[in-house]
């Protein structure tokens, strides 16, 4: 136990080191790779990210013994924020995200391994890694400057090297791929949307009319709170972020199958079909839409954005 506290002791920037270059090159991994669109939340992340990857490389070539006392801030910054954009992602704690500007929600789920591994929270544990390591060579007053021993040239370039090499391997394996088709276990989507109005909580014996304006009122308060940041609050799309929705080709043809099933999956901004060069996330990034919200959003979608008059003109 006191052989591997020594090796800590002296190895915990090290560690840190690697930690800020693999969280560094993962951001723009997800970015400039796989097409997610960072949200502000994340932006301010990454400004108090990226200057750790230098900051701890320089300060380790030159054995800076104030080198723990120039991380400590920006790390610690950086993990109240992705706390922060974690429990607002995962929870209700700050109340409801809403859709009040146009950019990327910070709720919106790019991935979500396992049920619980997010873009924050691999920027949470990155910079948790980078304080607690951060921490430890402070109390060891490391590093120190009166040790003989040669430049840490070799170590600051293997890890910085073996991090620049795993990121052009992993860009190398997502380059653009032939798109493949996609099922969604829903054969019928207006019949099971018409069939559950929703839920069996909000199940009425109204007519047929008010049912289906219940139905796209749902829809339309879900829109506005899943989808409306990226598509724009009237569909009309937001500009290097979500296409159109109104007058879009591809809702106007699509069965409420197809359009459930391509929502679901998602589409990677290698994908040869798309269109606009940005990633969309499966289910818009919100996996935590049912089935049964899936369909009341895509109603709406018809009823709110498709209007009778466009659909008679197309039929024409």
């Amino acid at each position: 136990m006191e052989r591997f506290s020594a090796w800590l002791d002296r190895s915990s920037l090290w560690v840190a080191l690697a930690a800020a270059w693999v969280a560094t090159l993962g951001s723009l991994y997800f970015s400039e790779v796989a097409g997610f669109l960072p949200c502000t939340l994340c932006w301010y992340q990454r400004i108090l990210m990226y200057p750790l990857a230098l900051l701890l490389a320089v300060g380790l070539l030159r054995r800076d013994p104030h080198l723990p006392a120039l991380v400590l801030p920006f790390s610690l910054t950086g993990l109240g924020f992705a706390t922060y954009h974690y429990l607002l992602e995962k929870t209700d704690i700050f109340g409801q995200p809403t859709a009040c500007q146009a950019g990327v929600s910070c709720v919106t789920a790019w991935i979500n391994w396992f049920g619980f591994i997010t873009i924050p929270f691999l920027a949470l544990v990155g910079f948790l890694t980078i304080t607690v390591m951060t921490a430890i060579a402070l109390n060891a007053g490391e590093p120190d400057p009166d040790v003989d021993a040669p430049a840490p040239w070799l170590p600051v370039g293997a890890i910085v090297g073996l991090a620049l090499l795993a990121y052009a391997g992993l860009a190398w394996a997502n380059r653009p791929v032939q798109a493949t088709t996609l099922i969604f276990p829903i054969a019928d989507a207006s019949a099971a949307a018409q069939q559950s109005r929703l839920s069996p909580e909000t199940a009425s014996p109204a007519s047929e009319a008010t049912a289906q304006a219940e139905l796209a009122a749902a829809g339309a308060r879900l829109y506005q709170t899943a989808c409306a940041a990226c598509h724009g609050a009237e569909g009309e799309g937001v500009a290097g972020i979500g296409n159109a929705l109104v007058h879009n080709e591809f809702v106007h043809a699509a069965t409420d199958a197809e359009l459930a099933a391509f929502v679901r999956a998602g589409r990677a901004a290698a994908d040869p079909a798309n269109q606009s060069g940005v990633a969309m996330p499966p289910s818009g990034g919100r996996p935590d839409l049912t089935d049964h919200e899936l369909l009341a959003i895509i109603h709406f979608l018809r009823v709110g954005f498709i209007t009778p008059a466009e659909s008679a003109g197309e039929a024409d």
